[in-house]
């Protein structure tokens, strides 16, 4: 029996390997973004909308290849926190390490409002309580109501957030395959599509305006469109920066990370290619403008297919804020067990759920939708754009590992395309979708100032890691005796 229990520890301990690290970034990218995204790419780009999705990909691979090079210098557990504190420092890691964790609560804070949203739409079609934004509506108690939920699944242990993670694979895999065999299909029978009803960029409501910032207007036209479709399709990759989080567990990272990473994100890069040139083969113009949350599905006029999509969609929705809920909070419990935050909010209960550090992370989590009026446009921006500190760092980080003479980082052999071209092309990526960003549509409300909005986004970047380095600060100082 002895010999048995050694064996199955081995199992499990064996590290991943190449295929294992490619379904596994696979199955964090592919998720709930590529369901949301298609009516506002499609809104922005028109026709031009797979090309949005083409150039998002690219700038997702550049910044992947980043990461997984990242892992080759720093094999610990960890992503952006773990390699900036290693390669530049305690400061700026500290700073990286405060935003991620915002980053996180607002990214699940984003998927919430999403699955409560479609649920309404689903199960209360008539009642228009999936439209409401108050403080005191159906929708935001239905909101409470769900991150409580999330709280009970977290709090009885590990064994039920596994199982409904895998039920979110099945589904959101379910559902695009579906989605795309029934275009096929359909357009193959029929002989007929309706792709150029996606019409120019910009078709509905009219020609999109660059802007720099969301403030300073400089031109209308087909350019301008393109980049806001880019910058609404990168939510649907989103997750591609946590490929490389799992480093020690991998059978020699420094060499599977770089060849599985591309493999992975052109995997994911296929799927959606054929998901959203399917969707735009049947109907385009009813997902562009469709107030539905689960926007591909409206191109389907089968009920039957439409609401399996629909339901794999919120599958993969429920399993994602699990997945979300049990991560975030960690981020949190991380920093406070560095002596960035008080040691109470890393104190864990029931079956290890920290309960302070998943009220913090709840509460911001249900304030950042809350503040932006539950807009699925905003909310996806935002949730893209505050990932930007890491985007921007981390280039940063490997380009000096890559031109460090210190022994244990100079023995890494990168290569000049992936320790200093390909960062350097994601510094200037990341800096030119972040001045194209729309901040407008976020700090302004009804022609005013989002107050809200402004101080949730100031506590975020500036206060919490200003009070960080205070408690860093008096933490490490040594005191002096006469």
């Amino acid at each position: 029996m002895r010999g048995l229990s050694e064996q199955r520890t081995g199992l499990l301990q064996r590290p991943l390997g190449y295929w294992s690290v490619v379904l596994l970034g696979v199955n964090a990218v592919i998720g709930a973004g590529i369901f949301l995204t298609p009516g506002a790419v499609i809104s922005d780009a028109g026709t031009l909308a797979p090309l949005a999705y083409v150039i998002a990909a690219v700038f997702a691979l550049v910044l992947a290849l980043v990461f997984a090079t990242a892992a080759r210098y720093v094999r610990t557990n960890g992503a952006a926190y773990a390699y900036t504190m290693v390669g530049i420092g305690r400061r700026t890691g500290i700073y990286v390490g405060v935003t991620h964790a915002f980053t996180a609560a607002i990214a699940w804070g984003t998927l919430a409002s999403f699955a409560v949203t479609t649920f309404l739409q689903v199960v209360f079609p008539h009642e228009g309580w999936s439209k409401e934004t108050g403080f005191l509506s159906v929708k935001t108690l239905t909101f409470v109501l769900f991150i409580l939920l999330l709280l009970v699944i977290n709090y009885f242990g590990n064994r039920v957030i596994a199982w409904t993670n895998g039920i979110s694979t099945i589904g959101k895999v379910l559902a695009l395959v579906i989605f795309i065999v029934a275009a096929v299909v359909t357009v193959v029978v029929t002989g007929h599509n309706d792709y150029h009803l996606a019409g120019g960029s910009k078709v509905y409501g009219g020609p999109s305006t660059y802007s720099l910032f969301g403030f300073i207007d400089v031109g209308t036209g087909e350019f301008a469109s393109v980049v806001l479709a880019v910058i609404a399709a990168l939510y649907a990759f989103t997750g591609f920066e946590s490929i490389a989080n799992a480093a020690e567990e991998m059978e020699q990272p420094d060499r599977t990370l770089p060849r599985a990473v591309p493999t992975a994100m052109v995997i994911v890069a296929v799927v959606y290619l054929l998901a959203i040139t399917s969707g735009m083969l049947l109907a385009p113009d009813k997902i562009a403008n469709s107030s539905d949350t689960v926007k591909l599905a409206a191109a389907i006029t089968n009920d039957t297919v439409h609401t399996l999509v629909v339901i794999g969609a919120l599958v993969s929705l429920f399993g994602i804020n699990i997945a979300s809920s049990f991560s975030a909070p960690r981020l949190f419990t991380a920093l406070a067990d560095d002596g960035l935050l008080p040691a109470a909010i890393a104190r864990k209960r029931g079956f290890g759920v920290p309960l302070l550090a998943f009220g913090v992370t709840a509460v911001l989590a249900i304030a950042f939708p809350l503040s932006l009026g539950y807009d699925t446009a905003n909310l996806t921006g935002l949730a893209v754009i505050s990932r930007f500190v890491q985007f921007l760092v981390v280039p940063v980080v490997v380009i000096r590992f890559a031109s460090s003479r210190k022994e244990r980082w100079a023995s890494i052999r990168t290569g000049r395309l992936l320790g200093t071209v390909v960062p350097a092309v994601a510094i200037v990526f990341s800096l030119f979708l972040l001045v194209s960003f729309d901040f407008k549509g976020i700090f302004v409300s009804g022609g005013r100032p989002n107050v809200l909005a402004i101080t949730l986004l100031a506590i975020a970047f500036v206060i919490a890691p200003l009070a960080s380095y205070l408690v860093d600060a008096r933490r490490t100082a040594t005191p002096t005796r006469a």
